[in-house]
């Protein structure tokens, strides 16, 4: 089943598409990660926080809202930005990068948009709930993004950009972005 997504991805990836397929794409990819799927993490964190019941100071929650939300939201748009100025496509899997990215953001670790997104679930449901729903939507993109990630995106990364991307892959974190290594000027040009 995974060798069929891939195959189709690699299709899309071929695929001449248009500025207006681009920002559908991208407004509908939009709608869901940052509306559908952490309203279903946090009708899933509602449910652990009746079974928990854990209590926080309410200031740590205004904290970790105020904070994660722009946080988040800062990682994603400049990910989402830097996808489309120099790979000149979008996040969706229908409407791919052109080119292997490897610089702004991801320059830091290879996954900033998972990184952001992580931030970004943690305040949303923080804000809606309380901060055992923040961390279980946080927790559950994490999850879930390091599970398609590794199944998926990064083969069809292999298959695209091949030893491009191979060598990235070694030199670059995962998602935790690391801003002091030695090495990283090797992908700032």
């Amino acid at each position: 089943m995974l060798e069929r997504y891939h195959n189709k991805l690699l299709d899309f990836m071929n695929m001449k598409t248009s500025l207006a397929y681009k920002l559908l794409s991208l407004t509908l990819g939009a709608i869901f990660f940052l509306v559908i799927l952490p309203f279903s993490f946090f009708v899933v964190g509602t449910q652990i926080n009746l079974y928990l019941g854990f209590k926080f100071p309410k200031f740590l929650e205004i904290l970790i809202t105020v904070t994660t939300i722009p946080f988040g939201l800062f990682f994603l748009l400049w990910a989402t930005y830097t996808q489309w100025q120099i790979g000149k496509g979008t996040p969706a899997p229908n409407a791919p990068t052109q080119r292997l990215i490897i610089v702004g953001p991801y320059s830091l670790c290879r996954n900033p948009i998972e990184f952001g997104a992580i931030f970004y679930y943690l305040g949303i449901g923080t804000l809606f709930g309380n901060l055992t729903i923040g961390f279980t939507c946080g927790t559950m993109g994490f999850i879930f993004g390091t599970l398609y990630h590794k199944l998926v995106e990064e083969r069809e990364l292999a298959l695209r950009f091949g030893q491009d991307y191979i060598s990235y892959k070694h030199k670059v974190p995962f998602i935790l972005p690391c801003i002091w290594r030695s090495n990283r000027s090797d992908y700032d040009t």
